[in-house]
């Protein structure tokens, strides 16, 4: 089985207000706001890096099964708005 890498589907602009970021596609118009840790994984999708290596970011003292259920679930969340796919090997 071939490994798969998330990638951003477009370079978009973005901007922080507070604690949210907002993702902006001139394209189409549309805005998507993001909380940090979503942001950051977003950030990570650059269609070279895993998911182990993004799970390897956040994960400290033993929380890896745990970390690893947060990025899957935000990772699909950023498939399903399109801000992300999945790129094989």
């Amino acid at each position: 089985m071939k490994e798969k890498f998330p990638k951003r589907t477009k370079e978009l602009e973005w901007e922080r207000f507070g604690n949210v970021y907002l993702l902006i596609d001139r394209d189409s118009n549309k805005t998507y706001t993001l909380d940090p840790i979503s942001f950051m994984v977003w950030i990570q999708c650059d269609g070279k890096t895993d998911l182990e290596t993004i799970v390897d970011v956040f994960s400290v003292d033993g929380n890896r099964d745990i970390v690893r259920a947060a990025v899957k679930g935000i990772l699909r969340k950023l498939k399903n708005s399109g801000l992300i796919e999945w790129m094989e090997e």
